[in-house]
Protein backbone atom coordinates (compact mmCIF):
# COMPACT_ATOMS: atom_id res chain seq x y z
CA UNK A 1 0.00 0.00 0.00
CA UNK A 2 2.99 2.33 0.37
CA UNK A 3 3.42 2.71 -3.38
CA UNK A 4 -0.33 3.20 -3.74
CA UNK A 5 -0.40 6.04 -1.20
CA UNK A 6 2.67 7.70 -2.72
CA UNK A 7 1.14 7.66 -6.19
CA UNK A 8 -2.26 8.75 -4.87
CA UNK A 9 -0.81 11.77 -3.06
CA UNK A 10 1.37 12.76 -6.03
CA UNK A 11 -1.75 12.80 -8.21
CA UNK A 12 -3.33 15.09 -5.62
CA UNK A 13 -0.53 17.67 -5.93
CA UNK A 14 1.61 16.63 -2.96
CA UNK A 15 5.38 16.43 -3.05
CA UNK A 16 6.30 12.88 -2.06
CA UNK A 17 9.38 11.51 -0.29
CA UNK A 18 9.79 7.73 -0.12
CA UNK A 19 11.97 5.68 2.20
CA UNK A 20 12.04 1.91 2.64
CA UNK A 21 14.31 -0.77 4.04
CA UNK A 22 14.26 -2.22 0.51
CA UNK A 23 16.26 0.70 -0.80
CA UNK A 24 16.58 -0.60 -4.33
CA UNK A 25 12.81 -0.95 -4.75
CA UNK A 26 12.17 2.46 -3.18
CA UNK A 27 14.81 4.10 -5.36
CA UNK A 28 13.28 2.59 -8.50
CA UNK A 29 9.79 3.63 -7.42
CA UNK A 30 10.98 7.20 -6.83
CA UNK A 31 12.78 7.40 -10.18
CA UNK A 32 9.78 6.04 -12.07
CA UNK A 33 7.21 8.35 -10.46
CA UNK A 34 9.15 11.54 -9.76
CA UNK A 35 9.31 11.05 -5.98
CA UNK A 36 12.23 12.07 -3.83
CA UNK A 37 14.13 9.13 -2.35
CA UNK A 38 15.77 9.31 1.09
CA UNK A 39 17.65 6.26 2.35
CA UNK A 40 17.05 6.54 6.10
CA UNK A 41 13.71 6.90 7.94
CA UNK A 42 15.26 9.22 10.49
CA UNK A 43 16.41 11.56 7.72
CA UNK A 44 13.14 11.44 5.78
CA UNK A 45 10.70 12.06 8.64
CA UNK A 46 11.81 15.60 9.65
CA UNK A 47 11.42 16.72 6.02
CA UNK A 48 7.68 15.99 5.92
CA UNK A 49 4.55 17.57 7.37
CA UNK A 50 2.68 14.34 6.70
CA UNK A 51 4.26 10.93 7.38
CA UNK A 52 2.49 7.81 6.12
CA UNK A 53 3.69 4.56 7.64
CA UNK A 54 2.76 1.71 5.31
CA UNK A 55 4.75 -1.14 6.83
CA UNK A 56 3.83 -4.77 7.58
CA UNK A 57 1.69 -4.89 10.72
CA UNK A 58 4.23 -6.92 12.69
CA UNK A 59 7.02 -4.34 12.29
CA UNK A 60 4.92 -1.17 12.54
CA UNK A 61 5.47 -0.76 16.30
CA UNK A 62 9.24 -0.97 15.93
CA UNK A 63 9.29 1.55 13.08
CA UNK A 64 7.08 3.93 15.06
CA UNK A 65 9.50 3.76 17.99
CA UNK A 66 12.41 4.38 15.62
CA UNK A 67 10.95 7.49 14.00
CA UNK A 68 9.12 8.90 17.04
CA UNK A 69 12.07 11.07 18.26
CA UNK A 70 12.42 12.62 14.80
CA UNK A 71 8.81 13.73 14.31
CA UNK A 72 8.22 17.38 15.09
CA UNK A 73 5.21 18.57 17.09
CA UNK A 74 2.48 19.74 14.75
CA UNK A 75 3.19 17.03 12.19
CA UNK A 76 0.62 14.42 11.21
CA UNK A 77 1.54 10.75 11.14
CA UNK A 78 -0.75 8.28 9.40
CA UNK A 79 -0.39 4.54 9.97
CA UNK A 80 -2.42 1.88 8.20
CA UNK A 81 -1.82 -1.36 10.13
CA UNK A 82 -4.49 -4.06 10.28
CA UNK A 83 -4.08 -4.51 14.05
CA UNK A 84 -4.01 -1.46 16.33
CA UNK A 85 -3.66 -2.76 19.90
CA UNK A 86 0.14 -3.35 19.83
CA UNK A 87 0.62 0.29 18.75
CA UNK A 88 -1.42 1.98 21.49
CA UNK A 89 1.44 2.74 23.87
CA UNK A 90 3.67 4.33 21.23
CA UNK A 91 0.80 6.24 19.66
CA UNK A 92 -0.22 7.70 23.02
CA UNK A 93 3.40 8.73 23.70
CA UNK A 94 3.51 10.57 20.39
CA UNK A 95 0.17 12.20 21.07
CA UNK A 96 1.43 13.59 24.39
CA UNK A 97 4.31 15.20 22.50
CA UNK A 98 1.83 17.08 20.33
CA UNK A 99 2.07 14.84 17.26
CA UNK A 100 -1.29 14.37 15.57
CA UNK A 101 -2.03 10.75 14.74
CA UNK A 102 -4.39 9.31 12.17
CA UNK A 103 -4.65 5.55 12.50
CA UNK A 104 -6.56 4.35 9.46
CA UNK A 105 -7.42 1.05 7.83
CA UNK A 106 -8.32 1.17 4.13
CA UNK A 107 -10.77 -1.68 3.58
CA UNK A 108 -9.39 -2.23 0.09
CA UNK A 109 -6.11 -3.29 -1.47
CA UNK A 110 -3.57 -1.58 -3.71
CA UNK A 111 -5.29 -2.85 -6.85
CA UNK A 112 -8.28 -0.55 -6.41
CA UNK A 113 -8.76 2.07 -9.12
CA UNK A 114 -12.11 3.64 -8.22
CA UNK A 115 -12.49 4.79 -4.61
CA UNK A 116 -16.21 5.52 -4.82
CA UNK A 117 -18.08 3.37 -2.31
CA UNK A 118 -14.93 2.06 -0.64
CA UNK A 119 -14.53 2.20 3.15
CA UNK A 120 -11.78 3.59 5.35
CA UNK A 121 -11.86 3.06 9.13
CA UNK A 122 -10.27 6.04 10.89
CA UNK A 123 -9.06 6.74 14.43
CA UNK A 124 -7.94 10.34 15.03
CA UNK A 125 -5.77 11.21 18.04
CA UNK A 126 -6.76 13.77 19.18
CA UNK A 127 -10.20 13.40 17.66
CA UNK A 128 -10.45 17.03 16.48
CA UNK A 129 -7.41 17.68 14.32
CA UNK A 130 -7.26 20.03 11.37
CA UNK A 131 -4.47 18.20 9.52
CA UNK A 132 -6.16 14.83 9.87
CA UNK A 133 -9.45 16.32 8.66
CA UNK A 134 -7.68 17.81 5.64
CA UNK A 135 -6.05 14.47 4.78
CA UNK A 136 -9.33 12.55 5.10
CA UNK A 137 -11.12 15.10 2.93
CA UNK A 138 -9.08 13.86 -0.03
CA UNK A 139 -10.80 10.49 0.33
CA UNK A 140 -14.21 11.94 1.13
CA UNK A 141 -14.20 13.97 -2.10
CA UNK A 142 -13.70 10.74 -4.04
CA UNK A 143 -16.70 9.00 -2.54
CA UNK A 144 -14.99 7.03 0.21
CA UNK A 145 -17.06 6.13 3.28
CA UNK A 146 -15.09 7.33 6.30
CA UNK A 147 -16.04 5.45 9.46
CA UNK A 148 -14.73 6.99 12.70
CA UNK A 149 -13.99 4.53 15.48
CA UNK A 150 -11.69 3.93 18.45
CA UNK A 151 -8.58 1.74 18.43
CA UNK A 152 -10.41 -0.97 20.39
CA UNK A 153 -13.50 -0.83 18.18
CA UNK A 154 -11.29 -1.13 15.11
CA UNK A 155 -9.73 -4.36 16.36
CA UNK A 156 -13.12 -5.80 17.35
CA UNK A 157 -14.45 -5.04 13.87
CA UNK A 158 -11.30 -6.33 12.17
CA UNK A 159 -11.62 -9.66 13.97
CA UNK A 160 -14.95 -10.08 12.15
CA UNK A 161 -14.35 -8.23 8.88
CA UNK A 162 -10.86 -9.65 8.27
CA UNK A 163 -9.85 -12.50 10.56
CA UNK A 164 -13.13 -14.41 10.15
CA UNK A 165 -13.37 -14.49 6.31
CA UNK A 166 -9.64 -15.10 6.00
CA UNK A 167 -9.87 -18.00 8.47
CA UNK A 168 -12.89 -19.46 6.66
CA UNK A 169 -11.15 -19.36 3.28
CA UNK A 170 -7.85 -20.75 4.58
CA UNK A 171 -9.75 -23.64 6.15
CA UNK A 172 -11.69 -24.21 2.91
CA UNK A 173 -8.51 -24.30 0.81
CA UNK A 174 -6.90 -26.82 3.15
CA UNK A 175 -10.05 -28.95 3.14
CA UNK A 176 -9.82 -29.04 -0.66
CA UNK A 177 -6.11 -29.83 -0.43
CA UNK A 178 -6.77 -32.71 1.97
CA UNK A 179 -9.42 -34.09 -0.40
CA UNK A 180 -6.78 -34.29 -3.12
CA UNK A 181 -8.88 -32.49 -5.76
CA UNK A 182 -7.53 -30.54 -8.75
CA UNK A 183 -8.35 -26.80 -8.38
CA UNK A 184 -8.43 -26.44 -12.18
CA UNK A 185 -11.08 -29.15 -12.43
CA UNK A 186 -13.08 -27.53 -9.65
CA UNK A 187 -13.03 -24.17 -11.39
CA UNK A 188 -14.02 -25.75 -14.73
CA UNK A 189 -17.01 -27.60 -13.28
CA UNK A 190 -18.15 -25.12 -10.62
CA UNK A 191 -21.27 -23.02 -10.58
CA UNK A 192 -21.25 -19.34 -9.72
CA UNK A 193 -21.31 -19.76 -5.93
CA UNK A 194 -18.20 -21.91 -5.74
CA UNK A 195 -16.36 -19.92 -8.40
CA UNK A 196 -16.86 -16.69 -6.48
CA UNK A 197 -15.77 -18.42 -3.27
CA UNK A 198 -12.69 -19.87 -4.98
CA UNK A 199 -11.81 -16.46 -6.40
CA UNK A 200 -12.04 -14.97 -2.89
CA UNK A 201 -9.80 -17.71 -1.47
CA UNK A 202 -7.25 -17.26 -4.23
CA UNK A 203 -7.10 -13.50 -3.64
CA UNK A 204 -6.58 -14.04 0.10
CA UNK A 205 -3.81 -16.56 -0.53
CA UNK A 206 -1.96 -14.00 -2.64
CA UNK A 207 -1.71 -11.52 0.23
CA UNK A 208 1.39 -11.05 2.37
CA UNK A 209 1.71 -14.09 4.64
CA UNK A 210 3.17 -12.10 7.52
CA UNK A 211 0.21 -9.75 7.48
CA UNK A 212 -2.16 -12.73 7.38
CA UNK A 213 -0.57 -14.15 10.53
CA UNK A 214 -0.88 -10.76 12.26
CA UNK A 215 -4.56 -10.49 11.35
CA UNK A 216 -5.23 -13.94 12.81
CA UNK A 217 -2.87 -13.95 15.82
CA UNK A 218 -1.95 -10.39 16.86
CA UNK A 219 -5.50 -9.07 17.15
CA UNK A 220 -6.58 -9.93 20.71
CA UNK A 221 -10.23 -10.18 19.61
CA UNK A 222 -9.61 -12.67 16.78
CA UNK A 223 -9.39 -15.80 18.90
CA UNK A 224 -12.80 -15.23 20.45
CA UNK A 225 -14.38 -14.54 17.04
CA UNK A 226 -12.81 -17.59 15.45
CA UNK A 227 -13.73 -19.78 18.44
CA UNK A 228 -17.37 -18.75 18.01
CA UNK A 229 -17.15 -19.75 14.36
CA UNK A 230 -15.58 -23.10 15.21
CA UNK A 231 -18.31 -23.78 17.78
CA UNK A 232 -21.06 -23.00 15.28
CA UNK A 233 -19.34 -25.11 12.62
CA UNK A 234 -19.17 -28.06 15.00
CA UNK A 235 -22.82 -27.63 16.01
CA UNK A 236 -23.95 -27.48 12.36
CA UNK A 237 -21.85 -30.51 11.46
CA UNK A 238 -23.43 -32.38 14.36
CA UNK A 239 -26.91 -31.68 12.95
CA UNK A 240 -25.80 -33.10 9.61
CA UNK A 241 -24.23 -36.12 11.28
CA UNK A 242 -27.50 -36.79 13.16
CA UNK A 243 -29.56 -36.06 9.99
CA UNK A 244 -31.72 -33.78 12.09
CA UNK A 245 -33.73 -32.07 9.35
CA UNK A 246 -36.08 -30.16 11.63
CA UNK A 247 -33.19 -28.68 13.58
CA UNK A 248 -31.36 -27.77 10.37
CA UNK A 249 -34.45 -26.04 9.01
CA UNK A 250 -34.76 -24.09 12.26
CA UNK A 251 -31.07 -23.12 12.06
CA UNK A 252 -31.48 -21.91 8.48
CA UNK A 253 -34.52 -19.88 9.51
CA UNK A 254 -32.60 -18.27 12.35
CA UNK A 255 -29.76 -17.47 9.97
CA UNK A 256 -32.09 -15.78 7.51
CA UNK A 257 -33.80 -13.89 10.31
CA UNK A 258 -30.47 -12.46 11.43
CA UNK A 259 -29.48 -11.41 7.91
CA UNK A 260 -32.88 -9.84 7.23
CA UNK A 261 -31.91 -7.18 9.76
CA UNK A 262 -29.57 -5.87 7.05
CA UNK A 263 -31.58 -3.33 5.04
CA UNK A 264 -29.94 -4.54 1.80
CA UNK A 265 -30.81 -8.20 2.35
CA UNK A 266 -33.67 -8.20 -0.17
CA UNK A 267 -31.33 -7.22 -3.01
CA UNK A 268 -28.63 -9.76 -2.10
CA UNK A 269 -29.26 -12.19 -4.95
CA UNK A 270 -29.33 -9.41 -7.52
CA UNK A 271 -26.06 -7.97 -6.18
CA UNK A 272 -24.50 -11.44 -6.08
CA UNK A 273 -25.25 -12.01 -9.76
CA UNK A 274 -23.94 -8.54 -10.62
CA UNK A 275 -20.67 -9.39 -8.85
CA UNK A 276 -20.43 -12.64 -10.81
CA UNK A 277 -21.02 -10.90 -14.15
CA UNK A 278 -18.50 -8.18 -13.30
CA UNK A 279 -15.80 -10.76 -12.55
CA UNK A 280 -13.49 -12.21 -15.16
CA UNK A 281 -15.08 -15.65 -15.04
CA UNK A 282 -18.61 -14.32 -15.79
Amino acid sequence: MGAWFATFLKRNDHQVIVSDRNRSAARNLARKNGFRFVEDYAQAVPLADLVILATPTKVTEGVLEQIEPHISAGSLIVEISSVKDPLKRTLQTMRRRGVAILSIHPMFGPGVKNLAGKTVLAVTLPRANRNAKKFLSIFRKRGVRLIQCTLDEHDRLASILLALPHFINIAMVNALRSLGVDPNRLRETAGTTFRLQLLTAQAICQEDFGNEVSILMDNRYSLNTLTKFAEQSAATLNLIRKRSRSSMLRLLGNSRGFLERDKLFASAYTRFNAAVEASSFG
